[in-house]
């Protein structure tokens, strides 16, 4: 049996083991019927059975909810909605009332995906860069969602109201292929790297 030489042998065990971790990188796939749901504007929620919490204005993980009704209960409020399979949704509590916003998927791993969430009683937000020169969304109303997928980069963000910074966020790291929310409420700006559960 001819010997390989030891250079090729290490490429093959390098390209194995990046393999490897690469596989590692990744949770196993949900169920094809799989829709996904997080929780926007309450810090507990509950979507059917499962129980899900959120910092104080930021948003929860999605959870893994079978395709189909979902019933949903925050705060006072509570409110079915129909979900379908492989999409992702965020249930957002604002003004007492419960909604269902379709979210973009994190599908393009060259790009972040960044979310904005208005939950204040401004009647408009943007996200822009925070010297306030380049908006990277624009225009969101209340209890909506705009998005946009940008180049990874660390920058400092700021949402606005016109003219005026609601607040900075120093220093905002983006990763290519991650998908990241700010939310907007009365008090100011939170940023959360979005992630799942089963």
């Amino acid at each position: 049996m001819p010997r390989q030489p030891l250079a090729a042998m290490l490429v093959m065990a390098t390209l194995s083991t990046s393999a490897a971790q690469q596989e590692g990188l990744y949770d196993p796939a949900p169920p094809s019927n799989s829709a996904f749901v997080r929780v926007a504007g309450a810090p507990t929620a509950t979507l059917g059975t499962r129980s899900v919490v959120a910092d104080k204005g930021a948003v929860s993980t999605y959870v893994v909810i079978p395709q189909g009704d979902v019933s949903v209960k925050a705060g006072a409020a509570s409110q079915k909605f129909r979900v379908e399979a492989g999409k992702f949704y965020t249930v957002v509590l604002h003004g007492g009332k419960l909604s269902l916003l379709p979210d973009a998927p994190a599908d393009n791993r060259a790009k972040a995906l960044l979310v904005v969430y208005n939950l204040s009683n401004l009647p408009s937000v943007d996200l822009k860069t925070a010297d306030g020169k380049t908006t990277v969304i624009q225009d969101v109303k209340p209890g909506t969602s705009g998005n946009r997928a940008v180049n990874g980069i660390t920058v400092d963000l700021a949402a606005f109201a016109g003219p005026k910074s609601l607040n900075v966020m120093k220093a905002v790291r983006l990763e290519r292929g991650k998908a990241y929310a700010v939310v907007v409420t009365d008090t100011g700006a939170t940023l959360t790297a979005s992630t799942t559960t089963r």
